[in-house]
């Protein structure tokens, strides 16, 4: 039996005392999320916040929820350390969270942290390990929302669009050679093993295949070993903004004199803000691939009134992504009539179509992650050119850029 946090509790308490609905009516409705304030992803982190508190404040602005304030309780989860989620989960629940709201907290015990509570629980993690324990046990972790898509993704991304970039910037692939490094983790590992996989499908070989801890300080090993197997495709799959910019880094400087005729290709970590800082020119000409980014009217509008509070434009996608996962969730709220109706405020986020910041959004009812086509969240394909992230593809986005060749490879 799930557990029913204090709030509940004292809801029934003041209800038989006659005095539940006045109490209801003034006792704020509370957001509980928790997210990377400090660590490796605090860039991002405090991107999820500024999304929740603009948020709230037009919320309230405009009279609430069902004529109730909003309230952000705020839990650093660090960098993503299972013991931080669990606690940070206690103690938003403790304090009566209506609803948890993330970008990403952690892909390891998210799911099982916040399915044994009834509230809505709505999450950016991208990864298989969270959406799973859903599909198999749906009556038990039915409340947990993955909004993004799984993990996997990447890897089926890659292989379908990576192989044919040299056409567009006049570069033709020398062989069929890749190497693959990621780090040690669930998000990165298995996107990078799909991408071998259907990769080896089509005859390409993976020459390097290293498997790396965070925290990597010295790349030069490893670029050793891509210099003697020279390939084709370099991808790297890592989390890290500050691991990922010492590579790229270490990689410019290891060939800037000889060169290398390859692409290289990065999953998402360029999104975060402080990776092209840490990264400089090193990361000119760098290709990576990210979820959703802020597109169209709509996305320009909350553009203007996040620089009117902020000061300063939105940086990633979970400054969109993250006020996406709320608005559905609000949406979710209004159309049940009541905040705490927990069935019936799942129910409808099921069967959510919503026309966000960045993205539409439909769940899979298999596992209520969001569906990944170029219709319904699509991966963004770009690439680092002087200085900026330029959305490429898929076409809808594309700023009118077109691929340049690396200044790694010699003409």
């Amino acid at each position: 039996m799930r557990q029913k946090f204090l709030a509940i509790l004292v809801v029934g308490l003041v209800a038989a005392l006659g005095l539940g609905s006045a109490w209801a009516a003034d006792k704020p409705i509370l957001i509980g999320a928790p997210v990377p304030l400090t660590g490796p992803y605090a860039s991002d982190g405090e991107q999820m916040k500024m999304a929740l508190e603009l948020a709230v404040a037009e919320k309230n602005a405009a009279g609430g929820l069902l004529g109730r304030k909003l309230e952000l309780t705020l839990g650093d989860v660090g960098g993503l350390e299972a013991e931080k989620i669990k606690a940070v989960g206690e103690r938003l629940v403790g304090a009566g969270a209506n609803v948890i709201i993330t970008g990403y907290d952690d892909g390891g015990v998210d799911t099982k942290v916040f399915g044994e509570y009834d509230m809505p629980y709505l999450h950016g993690n991208a990864m298989t390990l969270c959406t799973q324990p859903v599909a198999e046990n749906l009556e038990k972790y039915g409340n947990v929302f993955q909004y993004t898509y799984n993990d996997k993704a990447y890897g089926m991304d890659a292989d379908k669009y990576l192989f044919g970039l040299g056409q567009e910037m006049g570069w033709k692939e020398p062989n069929k050679k890749i190497a693959i490094i990621k780090v040690d983790y669930a998000y990165n590992i298995m996107p990078a093993d799909e991408f071998a996989k259907l990769a080896a499908a089509k005859g390409y070989e993976v020459v390097v295949n290293e498997t790396v801890p965070f925290g990597m300080a010295e790349w030069g090993p490893i670029l050793s070993k891509i210099e003697s197997a020279d390939p084709a495709y370099v991808t790297f799959w890592h989390l890290d903004p500050t691991d990922a910019a010492r590579f790229i880094q270490q990689f410019s400087e290891h060939f800037k004199d000889d060169g290398l005729n390859a692409l290289v290709y990065m999953q998402y970590t360029p999104s975060i803000p402080e990776f092209i800082k840490l990264a400089g020119k090193s990361a000119e000409g760098v290709i990576w691939v990210g979820s959703a980014f802020g597109f169209g009217p709509k996305f320009e509008d909350y553009k203007k009134r996040w620089m009117a509070k902020f000061k300063t434009e939105p940086a990633g996608m979970y400054a969109e992504a993250t006020r996406d996962a709320f608005d559905m969730w609000v949406a979710a709220v209004e159309k049940a009539g009541c905040v705490d109706c927990y069935p019936k405020v799942i129910e409808n986020l099921r069967a959510t179509v919503h026309k966000g910041l960045c993205a539409d959004y439909k769940f899979d009812l298999r596992d209520q992650s969001i569906l990944q086509t170029d219709e319904y969240m699509p991966l963004v394909w770009f690439q680092i050119q002087d200085g900026k992230n330029v959305k490429m593809r898929p076409a809808k986005y594309n700023e009118g850029g077109k691929y340049k060749l690396p200044p790694w490879i010699k003409k």
